[in-house]
């Protein structure tokens, strides 16, 4: 396999030295041209373009505007352009030129993608945001998603569950969760179509811009779609002119992030000793052959231990190589690119290989009509990580015998724990993918100011996963192996009928209207086999139809159907007010038969105060602009079938013979299920002062969620577990704040810091009543709590650990009235607080009452108080440095290392966890409870509630660019140089691997958390 990869690689190096071979012989028959590019107030102007006029062949400027070129001996013109200044000609001549550009109100304006069309950025109404591409993508990652952490106020990254593993995909959540049962991620619409799923094909070196749309006049264009907020991506396109091409390529390693240790071995001998300590009576400790094996007293004695994570734990390394190549003519324009991603995860078997292939192509056929066509193909490949126990596995005993062959049971007794590694060799997990997305896009410019575009989309995702555990796993042993597949197939169809009319009746008055009709249909398949009991293992999971023992078949499959009509209108009224209004309706085939369509309207205004006459002589400012919007939008659940009555396969056995049958689902049918509707005000100022020194925006929210979908259990003698329903009230408050400051902007220096803010306040307004028609304020059931976030725990409070000759008798743990009376409470067990009581009535007193009852459990939000990020960018001469850091204050979480057996946090002695100041008579802990071996402490997971909030130095990077007069020489545009620190340092007082995701259960091959990593990035861009 390297040696595939490395003769191409060959072959491109061959071809370069003979193009370069070629340029210098040709560079002999040329002139040599230097020059300087100035603005209109004589700053350098940095990367702009300089081409031969009537040729393709050109240069850009260095970060002081100088440009080397050289120029064939008859050439006489040279043609300067930089974005958001008016194109110039001069005259080639001996000496240097130098070339001033002036501003051109046409052009400096920026353009944002706004859906279904752009906008000049000074005439947006709505909220929507836009990020750095080029320091986002500084983030070594295959997940674009991951990328945006702290990039943009009001977005939250959720890296929770296997999402930071290599190949692992995260969800964004904008402003808070506006649902608890429903869907709450952002959808994704990639160059101007709406995708289904996620977006692992898009590899950020193709992407040309972002934009996020947060408020529901912005996403009311994409109705029911994008009531949580959409993402905009824009890929690159070609564009008319010298063919241009480009590498990126990079280099990182991977090193694991902690800030515990776990017991050595003499500290985990220590442990077990305390924990069976502590049910004898008199104190003693027990003899050491009733706790220890062989084995292990053998490692205790001479002091030889097992380092798990030095054995499993290892730097992981990615390897990223981007070559795209873009150019064309007044009428063809292509982009094409490809890219190859690998990554090697630093738990073992976690590794990651992608291929895209990107083929962007725009045809002019006439004055009238032209038709854009891309293509994206994805080819994936992963390793999940098994089951690897590096922190709760033993260190007493041997990993590997005398023959250095692995054991089975490190501790040296059959049935305890098996070594991670011997597991790790006997079981495979592998995914295999391939996707492709085609759109096709004929447009007819019917008139000036009248356009109609098809938009077209075919998008196939097919998936083959396959698990062996063999005979000698802890998992498979029982029945001599298992294997399993699992196939699925994920289609989209999109077909999109888009008429827009732009016109501009004078210079005070312009009218924009936008009609689209829009349908899709979203089909699912799976098939899962499972085939148990393998007489010839050697296949693994490719051997499944050689099962001899029970072999199961699972067959899913569903069907969504979408139609829509949207309609938007946009009026400009003397470059002052801006109004604009849109309308969706959307049609699903979800919900229940009369709930199937939903109206989703909203409307905005913005004022451009700056543009008024009492501004006019105000030079500080550049821009002020006031911005309202309004708008209520609909959200799903996010699952088919759930109004309809089905039946799940089921096998059973009658009168000595086998029959297939079916069983209705765990789910009640809810014939009347309808969609939530979220209702959003939005009050936003957009500014620019002091010669735009000071930039930024600030936004208020308040978004309210009615007829909110929730679940309710049901009897258990109906046949179902629960069902889904329509009730109460959820709302989101917040503020958003985005400020950059261009410090220092000279010809040699500049500096600039940037900063945002988020704070978003959730809560929960109503439930239900019950049959008396009294409201219901809480579901324990599902975590439902009237006056309190979603997601908030709600637990007992810890206070510390009892103490000898602390009044055990009278505490109101050991009152027999609590909920869980401690009668033999003693030193080293958990103390909780008495918070609360209740009258003879059942009403809560906020007095404490002597007992620890259910209303003694207080709420604890786990979502953050506020988020936001820090950073700052300089550039001097050739080089550039970007700082930056991001925080997260006021969260909470349940830290599994402290509370969960599975990953060593009941203090037991059995399996190894993060080291603590556990207590025992001679070391009197007031933080962690005395070890018990047969029992877990009691109200341990309210001991596991902690703050997670955290301050991080994400990401460090420095850069430099080769002066133009080396690159010239040459004949490339730039080459540049960088070195990029990630995740290089985390402030937090939780204990973990990172405050962002917890730890994955040690006994479980799920996607429960993946450790988060610090890297180190080398970087190469070179532009031909």
């Amino acid at each position: 396999m390297i040696t595939k990869l490395f003769n191409p690689r060959k072959k491109l190096v061959w071809l370069l030295l003979n193009i370069f071979s070629a340029v210098i012989l040709y560079s002999q028959d040329q002139q040599k041209i230097t020059g300087l590019v100035l603005d209109q107030n004589g700053i350098p102007l940095a990367g702009a373009s300089i081409v031969i006029k009537g040729t393709t062949q050109g240069t850009s400027t260095d970060f002081d505007g100088n440009f080397i070129l050289n120029a064939p001996l008859d050439a006489t013109t040279l043609t300067a352009s930089y974005i958001g200044y008016a194109n110039a000609e001069v005259p080639i001549s001996n000496s240097p030129i130098t070339i001033k550009l002036q501003e051109d109100s046409s052009q400096l304006e920026e353009v944002v993608v706004v859906g279904y069309g752009t906008q000049n950025k000074s005439d947006v109404v709505n909220a929507v945001a836009t990020t750095d591409i080029e320091k986002a993508i500084l983030t070594p990652t295959a997940d674009v998603n991951e990328m945006l952490r702290g990039r943009i106020a009001g977005l939250q990254v959720d890296v929770g569950g296997g999402t930071l593993r290599p190949g692992g995909t995260s969800n964004i959540i904008f402003r808070g969760q506006g649902s608890i049962e429903g869907s709450v991620s952002a959808i994704y619409v990639v160059d101007g179509i709406i995708r289904d799923g996620g977006i692992e094909d898009i590899d950020s070196d193709d992407i040309e811009s972002m934009e996020f749309l947060k408020d529901a006049s912005a996403q009311a264009i994409y109705g029911s779609r994008g009531a949580n907020g959409v993402v905009l991506i824009t890929t690159k396109r070609g564009k008319s002119g010298k063919v241009s091409v480009n590498y990126h390529g990079f280099v990182s390693s991977k090193s694991i992030e902690r800030n515990f240790d776990v017991y050595n071995g003499q500290e985990f001998a220590q442990l077990r000793r305390e924990a069976a300590r502590s049910n004898i009576a008199d104190g003693t400790y027990p003899n050491e052959e009733d706790i220890f094996s062989e084995l292990e007293l053998a490692s205790i004695a001479n002091n030889e231990f097992i380092n798990w994570e030095d054995e499993l734990v290892k730097n992981g390394y990615v390897n990223s190589q981007s070559v795209s190549v873009s150019g064309g003519t007044e009428f063809t324009k292509v982009f094409g690119s490809v890219n190859y991603f690998k990554e090697e995860g630093i738990i073992p078997t976690s590794n990651y290989t992608r291929k895209t292939l990107r083929l962007n192509v725009d045809q002019k056929i006439s004055d009238k009509f032209s038709v854009n066509f891309d293509l994206n193909i994805l080819n994936d490949d992963t390793e999940r990580a098994a089951n690897v126990n590096v922190i709760t596995t033993s260190p007493l005993g041997r990993a590997y015998d005398e023959d250095g062959n692995l054991t089975q049971f490190p501790s040296g007794e059959e049935l305890s724990a098996v070594n991670p590694i011997w597991n790790l060799r006997e079981q495979d997990n592998d995914e295999k993918g391939n996707d492709y997305v085609i759109n096709v896009t004929p447009i007819w410019q019917i008139t000036k100011d009248l356009q109609y575009q098809l938009k077209t989309n075919l998008t196939r995702r097919t998936s083959e996963r396959g698990q062996y555990q063999s005979s000698l796993s802890s998992a498979g042993d029982d029945v001599n192996g298992i294997a399993r597949i699992d196939n699925s197939l994920t289609e989209s169809y999109l077909i999109e009928n888009i008429l827009t009319y732009d016109k501009a009746f004078n210079e005070n008055n312009r009218l924009n209207l936008t009609f689209v009709q829009s349908s899709q249909e979203n089909k699912y398949s799976r098939t899962f086999t499972e085939g148990q009991g393998f007489t010839n293992e050697s296949l693994s999971y490719d051997g499944i139809s050689n099962a001899v023992g029970n072999v199961t078949v699972e067959r899913d499959k569903n069907q969504q159907r979408l139609a829509s009509f949207m309609t938007r209108a946009r009026y400009n009224l003397n470059n002052k007010y801006l109004l604009t209004a849109t309308a969706r309706a959307d049609g699903a085939s979800v919900n229940s038969q009369d709930n199937k369509w939903s109206f989703n309207p909203a409307a905005s205004f913005a004022w451009k105060i700056h543009n008024e006459g009492f501004l006019e002589d105000v030079n500080s400012v550049q821009e002020l602009k006031f911005r309202a919007s309004y708008g209520s939008l609909v959200n799903d659940l996010g699952r088919a079938y759930t109004s309809l009555f089905t039946a799940d396969g089921q096998n059973y056995t009658f009168d000595g013979e086998s029959f297939s049958g079916y069983s209705p689902s765990v789910i009640l049918p809810n014939t009347d299920l309808k969609f939530e509707r979220i209702t959003t005000l939005n009050l936003g100022l957009d500014f620019s002062l002091f010669n735009r020194i000071l930039t930024g925006n600030v936004d208020y929210y308040d978004a309210r969620t009615t007829d909110l979908l929730l679940r309710r259990g049901v009897p258990s003698i109906t046949g179902y577990q629960y069902t889904f329903f329509n009730a109460g009230e959820l709302q989101n408050t917040g503020i958003e704040l985005n400020l950059t400051a261009n410090i220092i902007n000279n010809d040699n220096f500049r500096w600039s810091v940037s900063t945002n803010w988020s704070k978003n306040k959730n809560k929960l307004l109503e439930l239900y009543n019950d049959g008396d028609n009294n409201p219901i304020t809480t579901d324990d059931s599902y975590g439902y709590y009237v006056g309190q976030p979603v997601g908030v725990i709600y637990q007992y409070e810890f206070d510390g650990i009892w103490q000898e000759g602390e009044d055990f008798a009278n505490a109101p743990q050991a009152n027999p009235e609590s909920a869980l009376p401690q009668e033999n409470l003693r030193p080293g067990d958990i103390k909780i607080k008495d918070t609360n009581g209740v009258d003879d009535n059942g009403n809560e007193t906020g007095i404490p009452d002597g007992k620890i009852t259910l209303e003694d459990r207080v709420y604890k939000n786990s979502n953050p108080e506020w988020f936001g990020s820090f950073s700052t960018t300089i550039e001097y001469k050739g080089f550039d440095l970007f700082v930056d850091f991001y925080a997260v204050e006021g969260t909470t979480k349940v830290n599994p290392f402290l509370s969960d057996f599975n990953n060593g946090g009941t203090l037991s002695g059995k399996l190894n966890g993060v080291k603590v100041d556990y207590y025992t008579p001679e070391n009197p802990s007031t933080s962690f409870p005395r070890p018990d071996f047969d029992s877990t402490p009691l109200y341990l997971n309210a001991l596991a509630v902690t703050d997670a909030s955290y301050l991080r130095l994400r990401t460090v990077s420095l850069g430099y660019t080769l002066p133009s007069a080396i690159t010239s020489d040459l004949s490339l545009e730039q080459i540049r140089f960088y070195v990029t620190g990630t995740n290089l340092f985390t402030n937090t007082d939780y204990i973990g691997y990172s405050p962002e995701v917890n730890i994955r259960n040690t006994f479980s091959n799920a996607d429960t958390g993946y450790p988060d990593a610090r890297s180190f990035t080398f970087g190469l861009r070179v532009k031909f």
